[in-house]
Parts: C-alpha cells; structure tokens; sequence
C-alpha cells in the first residue's frame, strides 16, 4: 500500500527540516545549551506532521469541520500546542545540552555553578554538583553513546530565576570549551537533505496528486 504524495509530505517535511537545522547548528562543533521548553517545542514540531496524518486523523471532527469549515484547522493548531504547552509547564525544568556527553559537561557545569554559588561542588563518579547555598542539587544525565546531556534537580522547588542564570552561565562556559566532532552533525544534516530531496522528487513527479492531496485535506 503505497503513501499519498501529500500525506508523505506532511509527515515529513516538518521531520526533515528538524534534522537539517539541528545538523547544520552541529556542524560548528560547539555544544549547544537550551532549554527543556525549547527542546521539546522543537520535538512537537518536528513530529507534528506525524500527529496531523496520524492522531489528528484518527479523532478529526467531522462535525465541527462541516460547520466552521477551513477556520476549524487554526483551531487544532491551537490545541495542540496548548497542549505542548500543558506538557512543558507539568515536567520538571531541565538544560538540554547537544554535542557533548556528561562526562565532558560536568567541569563546565561545576563552574557555572560556581558562579551562582561559590561553594558549589562536583561529585564526578555520582554526576552531580551541589549547590549548598542555593539548597539545589543538580544531577548530569545521558545516553551511552550519546553526545547529549540534560540537567536536572533532584528538589521540585527551584525557581525560573535559577534555571534562567543558570542557563547563561553554562553557555558562557560553553563559550570557552574547544569545539567536539561534528560528525553526528553531519550525519543529521545529510539525513535532513536526503529526506528533503525525497520529498522534492515526490512533488516534481506527482504535483497533481499532492495539489488534490491539498484540497481534501483542507476541505472535509
């Protein structure tokens, strides 16, 4: 069972233009320092043409598109992300950093640390950093083979404040640290294009199938 053009291209094209900015931002080599909001906000986009072919297929109001017509798709849109939002705002605050693994962010994060609080300690073997003054104690995590890591607290209480400074401090220590291989980038990057490419063959061949594809899908 073959894929409508245009069902592919909405399921891939949000996916492929991920990995294409995710890997070009890899290919400088310099770890990246974000936000666990804004990671997963980048996640939800980039899968959101999954959810539109899939979930949002499966449980589309007929209904409400019968009566409000194309209006009824700003009105998904929006629920969506409220409900991304609602995700973000329910977990717990976390740094997201790419290109490099915990091991070799834990010296950066002491010394971020440490400029928040100048008592601030590492525990390498436990990866952890403890904020004595501050009463927080972060813990450093990530995927064997990965060179990602994410930082966490074990206290449910720490403020936006915190997470705020502490965010900037780790990206100027980042700032100073020499740059990794940027091989998983450009794996990412190649990815992006193929897929990319893909998708642009798919329509050069078949531009009727994914303008009727359009239509179907905007008018119910």
């Amino acid at each position: 069972m073959s894929i409508p053009p245009f069902s592919l291209l909405v399921a891939m094209l949000p996916l492929a233009a991920y990995l294409t900015l995710f890997g070009f931002i890899r290919l400088f080599g310099k770890p990246r320092v974000t936000t666990g909001g804004r990671d997963f906000i980048a996640v939800a986009i980039a899968v959101s043409g999954l959810v539109v072919i899939g979930p949002a297929e499966l449980f589309f109001p007929a209904a409400a598109a019968m009566l409000f017509g194309v209006a009824i798709w700003p009105v998904l849109t929006v629920l969506y992300f409220l409900l991304v939002l609602l995700v973000i705002l329910s977990s717990r605050p976390r740094l997201v950093i790419y290109g490099s693994g915990p091991r070799a962010i834990s010296e950066p994060l002491l010394r971020a640390a440490q400029s928040l609080d100048g008592d601030a300690t590492l525990d390498q073997e436990a990866g952890t950093v403890v904020l004595p003054r501050s009463g927080v104690h972060l813990r450093l995590e990530g995927h064997r083979g990965s060179d990602a890591s994410e930082v966490f607290a074990y206290e449910t209480n720490t403020t936006p404040i915190f997470w705020n400074r502490l965010n900037i401090a780790l990206r100027s220590e980042l700032a100073a640290v020499e740059s990794v291989s940027p091989r998983r980038g450009g794996m990412m990057f190649a990815t992006g294009i193929i897929i990319l490419l893909f998708l642009t063959l798919q329509m050069v061949a078949a531009p009727e199938a994914v303008t009727q594809g359009f239509r179907e899908w905007l008018w119910r």
